[in-house]
């Protein structure tokens, strides 16, 4: 068995390079380093990852740095509603994120800075943060990418049983309810905290379980399971991914620091119909009132960064290509990987996720929508027909993955005469986590 795995390994990776071969192959024709893959034009410059509507100030990360020293001695509200305000330009690392905080005054600036820097997360980094060493020759990009396709397609098998802790953090731009004399209100800047809770997932022969979250609910006519359905981020989204990419398009982008040296980052694209990646959203009203949950398979791109020497995905990328009449209109996801000790040994795991969706909101009653009054702009007003105009409502989930455990699972002899084990077994894995997207 051994000899049979080794011997395997030298095909399976002539087999992945064949593989990154043809999408580089592909992709130097679709595209050219530096732009974003799209469906209409290769060149369309990246936009803002959220354009809010109202009098928000657009700053680079210079600018925030700036902002925040300036209101060094004032009080947590006041620092929080300034950053309410703005709208960066630019991604912020993580990296740079942790260190901001550290100078906040308390814990509502802390979190508005989160749901600011997440909002930029689908951005490219400022330009200095990008290193100026020149871009590798094809032969080396390749090889580089052959390395991360075996390091993504053996994550799951390479993964012991463990357990950890998902902190989760949900931020909206406004706040809708629905039914009858209900009411759309809108803040008065950026997006607020609609609830935090954490959850204990556990890991075991690759798959995720999700035990029941806990935590205080700050909307309680918010159920806890609305939003994004997020699956895989221990190992399966990343497996889907980059099948789909290695029969999509790649090419070079440019070089980052990471945390423990340079980072070759690429850009790729997936068609709708090489795609196995599943979003599903519970849930938005239809015109007739009623509740639907949300489910597509659509095309994506984005990018990917690796470790040039192991290949190791230490940030995926993934922004979908949503027809514009779906009740979806955005539905993105980011994870960032990093080493995680899990019972003496060093892993490549999830450190953070980040989802971004924006769905119509619609209310379909005479009288259900209160928006403040006709003289307040952008507001919706009841038409001729009963129903209300439409809005589009932008949420986040900020999720971060800490506390990681090796699972041992107890042990349990059945019988005298019997050679068969049991293994004390978690909860069955939820239904509405996909584990493949289905034929079609």
């Amino acid at each position: 068995m051994r000899r049979d795995r080794i011997l395997r390994r030298p095909a399976l990776f002539l087999l992945l390079s064949s593989f990154a071969l043809a999408a580089f192959a592909t992709g130097q024709a679709s595209y050219t380093t530096g732009s974003e893959p799209g469906p209409e034009s290769a060149s369309t410059p990246e936009q803002p990852a959220y354009v809010p509507a109202g009098n928000f100030q657009p700053v680079t990360i210079e600018q925030l740095e700036q902002a925040l020293a300036a209101r060094h001695s004032k009080r947590d509200k006041e620092v929080a509603q300034r950053l309410g305000n703005l709208q960066l330009t630019e991604r912020l690392s993580m990296a740079r994120l942790e260190r901001l905080k550290a100078g906040l005054p308390g814990e509502k600036s802390r979190l508005a800075l989160v749901a600011l820097a997440d909002a930029s997360a689908f951005l490219d980094l400022p330009a200095k943060e990008t290193l100026p060493n020149a871009a590798p020759d094809f032969a080396i990009q390749r090889q580089i990418f052959s390395r991360a396709a075996a390091f993504a397609l053996s994550s799951i098998s390479r993964m012991p049983n463990f357990f950890a802790t998902e902190s989760i953090t949900r931020f909206q731009d406004m706040k809708v309810s629905s039914g009858a004399n209900a009411a759309i209100s809108f803040p008065d800047q950026g997006f607020f905290v609609m609830d935090k809770r954490s959850a204990s997932v556990t890991y075991r022969e690759g798959r995720e379980v999700m035990e029941a979250a806990v935590g205080k609910k700050h909307r309680s006519n918010e159920p806890s399971t609305s939003g994004l359905t997020t699956w895989g981020v221990f190992g399966q989204l990343l497996d889907v991914a980059m099948r789909n990419i290695l029969h999509g398009k790649v090419t070079w982008d440019h070089w980052e620091q990471g945390p423990a040296g340079p980072l070759a980052v690429f850009r790729y694209a997936v068609p709708e119909d090489k795609s196995d990646y599943v979003v599903q959203y519970c849930c938005f009203q239809s015109g007739w009132g009623e509740m639907r949950a949300f489910r597509a398979i659509p095309g994506y791109h984005g990018e990917i960064a690796l470790d040039p020497e192991s290949g190791a995905v230490l940030r995926l990328v993934l922004k979908t290509e949503l027809q514009q009449a779906l009740p979806m209109k955005r539905s993105d996801e980011l994870v960032e990987y990093g080493p995680v000790e899990i019972g003496g040994r060093t892993y490549i795991c999830p450190l953070k996720s980040i989802s971004i969706t924006k769905v119509k909101a619609l209310a379909s009653h005479r009288g259900a929508l209160d928006a403040g009054g006709k003289d307040k702009p952008g507001t919706s007003t009841i038409n001729e027909t009963g129903t209300v105009n439409e809005l589009a409502v932008t949420a986040i989930n900020d999720v971060v993955f800490e506390n990681y455990h090796l699972f041992r699972g107890e042990v349990r002899i059945l019988s005298e005469d019997s050679s068969e084990r049991e293994e004390k077994a978690p909860a069955p894995v939820p239904a509405s986590a996909p584990e493949t997207a289905p034929k079609r």
